[in-house]
């Protein structure tokens, strides 16, 4: 309890508190054994990673930067909803890939896929985690169908349980049977969960179906965050899947990929009846609009498809419900 003896937590306080209230609240940080203040602006976008210690209880007890945010959890389960950082529940139901954590440090992307049960409605098919915080290794996993279970797309993990620890040691990768599932364990599968423990209180869990993957992502708040798990900036309201896709893009440009492989693009009959008969034709002219703006220029029909379908029906909880009138 980082409140409790705080008015006198220098002399009251044991070493241990002092350190665990200084990194994640930073509250009884000590101060720098030299009289020198930092500049608190300089690296500031990556102080997590690149500070030294008594650089950020430095600037976080004077001017409030650097100090160490408590950690928030993601979800994304079925097809696929999300409970985003900040609580909100979008939903991208369209096929494709797609930014679900964008940050100058951490980079978390997501492979959107139909499968027959979901009246073609996407569930979250691969996901891969990159970025400067693991020197830009690529860690990416896919569905039990698809075999995909790759660090640099190398099959590092070979066997069922087992582990694996990266050379310089700063992350782990744990494949096992353990964890609270999202939903449920779908009928004929069994339960496969691959855990990464990651620089910068990153913790990645992933369980592993036949067709598809729930994912929980747990982590502090990173500069200038944003993807289809929210911006992290404590409001719910500005976490809908419109305002997300308008922010981050609708989908991860070639170059910008970190995924193996090509998303299959599908656009079933029954998501083209929904899509005439409940979205308004005002709001296809609109969000027509939005897309076509927001995806690259050569962009496919059914791309632009997908992209409308989300921006119409993301944020309703029940559209594979609504799709099963229409098959």
């Amino acid at each position: 309890d980082c409140d409790a003896g705080y008015a006198n937590w220098e002399s009251g306080w044991s070493i241990n508190k002092q350190a665990w209230c200084c990194e994640h609240v930073g509250r009884g940080c000590a101060a720098p054994t030299t009289s020198a203040s930092f500049d608190c602006n300089a690296g500031l976008q990556t102080w997590a990673a690149g500070w030294s210690e008594p650089k950020k209880a430095w600037c976080c007890q004077n001017i409030g930067k650097g100090c160490a945010t408590p950690a928030k959890t993601c979800k994304l389960w079925g097809d696929p909803h999300i409970i985003t950082f900040d609580g909100a529940n979008p939903s991208f139901y369209g096929d494709g890939d797609s930014w679900i954590v964008k940050s100058p440090t951490v980079q978390i992307q997501g492979r959107f896929e139909g499968t027959k049960y979901t009246e073609g409605l996407a569930a979250t098919n691969r996901i891969v985690v990159s970025g400067p915080f693991i020197k830009n290794h690529k860690i990416e996993i896919g569905t039990r169908e698809s075999g995909v279970l790759h660090v640099d797309l190398q099959p590092v993990i070979k066997s069922f349980p087992s582990s694996y620890t990266s050379m310089d040691g700063s992350y782990k990768l744990t494949y096992d049977d353990q964890g609270e599932v999202p939903d449920v364990i779908p009928e004929g599968n069994e339960k496969r969960v691959f855990h990464m423990d990651l620089p910068l209180d990153v913790h990645v869990t992933v369980f592993q179906w036949s067709n598809y993957l729930d994912v929980t992502i747990q982590m502090p708040a990173q500069l200038g965050q944003d993807g289809a798990c929210g911006n992290y900036n404590g409001v719910a309201a500005d976490d809908t899947t419109e305002r997300i896709m308008l922010r981050v893009g609708a989908e991860v440009t070639g170059g910008a990929s970190y995924l193996s492989g090509r998303a299959t693009i599908e656009f079933t009959p029954q998501m083209e009846k929904m899509l005439a008969a409940e979205c308004p034709e005002s709001r296809r002219v609109q969000v027509r609009g939005e897309c076509t703006n927001t995806l690259a220029r050569e962009t496919a029909e059914l791309d632009l498809k997908s992209c409308m379908f989300n921006m119409c029906f993301g944020d309703n909880p029940r559209a594979r419900q609504r799709a099963k009138a229409y098959a």
